[in-house]
């Protein structure tokens, strides 16, 4: 986990399904990134949050992951510790038939607004 209680922390998951789960997770102000994202007005970046959904997919298949492809990512509103302190992370995981490789569906959200919607498939580490 390279971003985990660093960037942000799980405060709550919720199981949908078998590998469907809403992660409700906090962004941490204090993280590093968000000297550069930008002082003052810190904006959480495209990839930091790209890189919580595949921490939060790690978490529920249990295995270690590694992006494949990114079929789409949309980052509709931008999320900021200081705006959005609270998100939930809902990730849903398809395996492939033997398991070697997951298609990915997931949305950073609030109850107001989506932030980032992608799509695309994680394969286990060492299927590369």
């Amino acid at each position: 986990m390279l971003l985990k209680d660093k960037f942000f922390t799980i405060k709550n998951e919720e199981h949908t399904g078998e590998l469907s789960c809403r992660y409700d997770a906090q962004l941490l102000e204090d993280c590093e990134c968000y000297k550069g994202h930008f002082p003052g007005k810190p904006v959480s970046p495209g990839v930091c949050n790209i890189e919580m959904i595949r921490e939060c997919s790690e978490l529920l298949c249990g295995k270690d992951l590694k992006i494949d492809t990114i079929k789409m990512c949309r980052l509709t509103e931008i999320a900021s510790p200081s705006v959005c302190p609270e998100v939930s992370v809902t990730v849903s995981l398809s395996p492939n038939s033997d398991s070697s490789a997951y298609t990915v569906t997931a949305e950073i959200s609030d109850a107001e607004k989506s932030y980032m919607t992608l799509k695309g498939q994680f394969v286990v580490a060492g299927n590369l």
